[in-house]
Order: structure tokens, then sequence, then C-alpha cells
């Protein structure tokens, strides 16, 4: 490759990292091409786009960029995932891949601004997807609300029960004392 073609591809990935909000390392020795391509289909569909690197264009394209620590996963043949989408998600996705394709290895990973090791890249992707946290989180806060709405609504409508028994009970005395 000469050298024009490499910073070509340099700033092609210096491109990538900054339209990405995290990026995740993955070793994909043993997969098919056809298995890799199918990994790509799925994940460009929860915005995240595979592309396998040479991994010292990859470290040029990382120096001056905060993901440079990114650099310490680069061993072995590597495929960059680049999420522009829910990153949970994409692991999830990945994981799943993974448990019926062993080949495919997670190596360590960039996501919310932080670095994630292999071990926290497994862990995180055991989450459940953003939309149900947010819902779960949701209905947390909402309960003591609800609960709150309950008891405020109780008083007064105590207040018209025992208004409305103690007319009745006084109406029922009244009757028998005319007749």
């Amino acid at each position: 490759m000469r050298r024009a073609e490499k910073e070509q591809v340099v700033a092609e990935l210096r491109e990538a990292l900054e339209g990405s909000r995290d990026v995740i390392l993955t070793g994909y020795r043993g997969l098919t091409v056809k298995e890799l391509a199918e990994l790509r289909r799925a994940l460009a569909k929860l915005g995240g786009r595979v592309k396998v690197v040479k991994k010292t264009l990859f470290r040029r394209a990382l120096d001056q960029d905060p993901r440079a620590p990114l650099a310490d996963y680069l061993e072995g043949p590597v495929a960059v995932t680049f999420v522009s989408g829910d990153a949970v998600a994409v692991l999830n996705e990945m994981s799943a891949f993974a448990r019926a394709h062993e080949e495919l290895d997670l190596k360590g990973g960039w996501v919310e601004s932080q670095l994630f090791s292999r071990e926290q890249l497994v862990e995180l992707a055991k989450l459940p997807p953003r939309e149900e946290l947010l819902g779960r989180l949701v209905a947390v806060l909402s309960a003591p609300l609800s609960q709150l709405v309950g008891v405020l609504q109780a008083v007064p409508r105590d207040l018209v029960l025992t208004l409305q028994a103690v007319a009745k009970q006084r109406a029922e005395a009244a009757a028998p004392a005319s007749g």
C-alpha cells in the first residue's frame, strides 16, 4: 500500500471515529466472509458499522483522539465497530452472534466516554436495551406520585362518604319520629 493510500485510510478512520460515539474492537479470526457479512448486516440495523482495519493504520488514526487507550486492545486480526446508535443494543447483538460463532471475540471498547475491557463489555451486553431501562425508571419514579395521588383523593372521598352516612342516619332517625 502506498503512502498516499495509507494516509487516505487513516483519514477515513479518523472521520469514522469522529462520527461515532462508541467504538468496539473484536477479533474475528476463523469467521468466514459470509459470517462477517451477516454480522455487518445485523449491526447496521442498530447503528453499528463493522470495518476490518490494519492495526498500524488504526493506531495512527487514534493519535490525538481521546480514545487512544483503545490501542492497548489491538492484538491479532481486528475488526472495529463504529457505533452511532445504542451501544448496549449493538453489544447485545454481538454477544448473541458470538454465542453462535465462537470465533468472534470481544477485545475492548470505548463506550459512553469510558474504556471498557472484554469482561466489562460482556457485563454491559447483559443489560436490557435503553428503552426498557428508561421504562423501568419511569415506573419507579411514577410509583410514589401515584400513591400520593391516591392518598390525596382518599381524604375528600372519605369525607363525602362520611357526610352521606351521617345524612342518611339523620334521615332515618327523623323518618320514624314523624311517622
